[in-house]
């Protein structure tokens, strides 16, 4: 009898090697292979190839490394970034996949110091990270810390002229990233980093992106995501009627926007987070508009993307945010985010008596101009 589990525990681990292990030769059904080399990681490490989509992660293929080495595959139809995730290390590496065997080289010692061979795709993206905006993140760093000094030092005029010269090097880089699209019109890296950094660009330099991008990139996920994201913002331009939506207060009950509206002749729909500094800092700003013209039929509604319902709840009472506020706690992942486009916050909405949306972002004196233009 002993004998007789001993074989069935050994044909039943033998099954689960294979199945996590029958990534490590070339399947016939794939079209492409990574393989994977970490020196001085243990054979009983797994590794996984994964793909990230809008709902959380897709495993592709996993693997136990065998002699520090694994080979994940799987199916694409044009370059992709997938992302090699070793068991028990933290975070990820994204690679960009192409047909064909690829190789990922590292070393436990120094696991960020990888390098990716036979992707021409990563080659590209690599260069331009590295070399071109590699050079503004540069300058950024030695900025900040000018900014600092001056901010220490109470020289206004110099935070200013900081600010100013940020401003530059921030629009300076979105061009090089416009302009990497148009030279390399039938490259994936183009429209990846343009939804990467979608929040950066506004309508126009979107659409200019998408129009940038050569037939072959048609059916390329990373040019229907921004197509989508166009369309989105289109729907949420100056002019357009707002778009309705329910969600939770803090007390749990439901509350629609066209509840608001109905009531008020401006609503500011007001996208921020508890742990948005930028969103903290303009509340002082929104609470003065609000109580100076409140009574004038001026409201504001609040759209948390919070994930904690307690710091939620501490940031309104703390900041004085005495209007109504909805959340469905998802963070990010905030269903009224993905209808009204946002990617960054804070960011706000200024809706009219018609129904329409007649302010985009108006933050600071902008928005105290806007609703004296209104009410005044």
């Amino acid at each position: 009898m002993r004998n007789l589990i001993s074989i069935l525990i050994a044909v039943f681990l033998s099954i689960v090697m294979v199945s996590c292990g029958e990534s490590q030769k070339a399947k016939k059904d794939t079209n492409f292979n990574l393989h994977v080399t970490i020196t001085g990681m243990s054979d009983s490490t797994m590794v996984f190839l994964k793909e990230r989509e809008e709902n959380g992660w897709i495993t592709v293929d996993s693997s136990l490394l065998s002699e520090t080495k694994a080979t994940l595959a799987g199916n694409i139809e044009s370059p992709d970034v997938f992302y090699l995730i070793i068991d028990k290390v933290r975070g990820a590496f994204p690679i960009f996949i192409e047909q064909g065997d690829i190789n990922f080289t590292s070393d436990k010692k120094n696991l960020r110091d990888y390098k990716i061979e036979n992707s021409k795709s990563h080659a590209d993206y690599e260069n331009f990270m590295g070399n071109v905006l590699g050079s503004f993140d540069k300058k950024v760093q030695a900025l900040g810390s000018k900014y600092g000094i001056a901010q220490r030092n109470g020289d206004t005029a110099e935070v200013a002229r900081l600010e100013n010269e940020y401003e530059g090097i921030q629009n300076d880089k979105k061009n090089a990233m416009l302009n990497y699209v148009k030279e390399h019109s039938s490259s994936v890296v183009g429209p990846y980093i343009i939804y990467s950094n979608a929040y950066m660009f506004d309508l126009k330099q979107l659409e200019d992106a998408v129009n940038s991008t050569g037939k072959s990139l048609a059916n390329n996920k990373y040019v229907k995501l921004l197509n989508d994201k166009v369309t989105t913002l289109k729907k949420v331009q100056i002019g357009q009627p707002f778009i309705d939506f329910t969600q939770d207060n803090p007390q749990g009950n439901s509350i629609s926007l066209a509840s608001i509206v109905e009531k008020n002749k401006y609503v500011l729909v007001d996208f921020w987070a508890s742990w948005c500094q930028p969103c903290r800092g303009e509340n002082p700003n929104v609470v003065n508009a609000f109580q100076k013209y409140h009574d004038k039929g001026f409201t504001v509604f609040g759209v948390s993307f919070d994930s904690k319902k307690d710091n939620w709840i501490k940031a309104i009472q703390d900041d004085g945010l005495t209007w109504t506020h909805v959340s469905d706690l998802k963070g990010w992942g905030n269903a009224v985010g993905k209808l009204y486009g946002i990617q960054s916050i804070p960011q706000n909405i200024l809706i009219g008596p018609e129904g329409k949306i007649i302010a985009r972002n108006v933050r600071g004196k902008a928005l105290q101009d806007k609703l004296k233009e209104l009410l005044d």
